[in-house]
């Protein structure tokens, strides 16, 4: 088997989001993907672009850039002989062992800009990761790395330019936010977040020396719901499953259309995949 190293001695920055990741870890994966009807609606949309992107093939190894607490850990479990699932945070990886036990998954704490590997893997897959890694760029560049050729890379990240961003209660509404706003503190002055330009990620896969570059929207929709963990609160739960198929309709609809209809749909997606596959050597 092929060495993975990492270096943990990273820059304060990927300490702090290691603590605030530590500290979601017990509760995350509940109540980002699992507490309510709106939840599991996205994560359902989040689930149905990884698969499609990935696609169906079974390949011999793949790499998670992020696993957290596994959440979609088994999508590459089920498609590889040998998975390697990379997070920074130390409680995100204790979730995962516990959620994912299959003998073909090896979990590696380990920072995701500074991971290497002797070997180069069939699939790699990084979701809702890099807006929180100040070297994203460099993890982008190093892809032809770590992808073999013919391999594929599935990325998931926010939206930068979108009708979700500065939505919510939480950013709005309650003593301790407003505190916040009105005094200038941050939440937690370590912790690190961007949005990545969409052009800069697909230009990043190109370079690469990725083809059929494909960028399409994930979670799809408006931020409407009384339930959302940063919505405005507007449709209460009795609204949500005919608003939630109206939604999914329309997620429908943009994915069967091309690059156009998928590009002009992203202001509407809290998130966005991007994905490509490597060239193969002489092609």
């Amino acid at each position: 088997m092929a060495a993975e190293t990492q270096d943990l001695e990273g820059p304060r920055v990927q300490d702090g989001i290691a603590s605030v990741f530590d500290r979601a870890s017990g509760y995350y994966r509940n109540l980002r993907w699992e507490k309510n009807r709106l939840t599991r609606f996205e994560h359902e949309l989040t689930r149905r672009v990884i698969e499609d992107e990935l696609g169906d093939a079974t390949v011999g190894s793949a790499l998670e850039l992020g696993c957290g607490p596994g959440t979609w850990t088994p999508l590459l479990a089920r498609r590889a002989e040998r998975v390697v699932a990379v997070d920074l945070s130390t409680g995100m990886l204790e979730q995962a062992r516990a959620a994912v036990q299959t003998e073909n998954v090896t979990f590696v704490n380990a920072d995701a800009a500074r991971f290497s590997s002797d070997s180069k893997f069939d699939l790699v897959m990084s979701v809702r990761v890099l807006e929180y890694i100040p070297e994203w760029r460099s993890i982008l560049a190093r892809l032809e790395h770590l992808v073999a050729p013919g391999g594929r890379v599935v990325i998931v990240t926010k939206t930068p330019v979108s009708v979700w961003r500065g939505t919510g209660r939480e950013r709005w509404f309650g003593p301790h936010t407003l505190a916040r706003r009105i005094t200038g503190r941050k939440l937690d002055d370590s912790f690190w977040q961007e949005y990545l330009p969409v052009r800069d990620v697909r230009r990043a896969f190109a370079d690469g020396g990725f083809m059929d570059v494909r960028v399409r929207p994930v979670i799809f929709g408006l931020p409407v719901y009384v339930r959302g963990t940063k919505q405005y609160p507007l449709l209460p739960a009795a609204a949500e499953p005919r608003a939630l198929a109206i939604t999914d309709s329309a997620w429908r609809w943009v994915s069967r259309h091309g690059d156009g209809v998928r590009m002009a749909a992203l202001p509407l997606s809290e998130s966005y995949a991007v994905s490509g596959q490597r060239r193969k050597h002489g092609a």
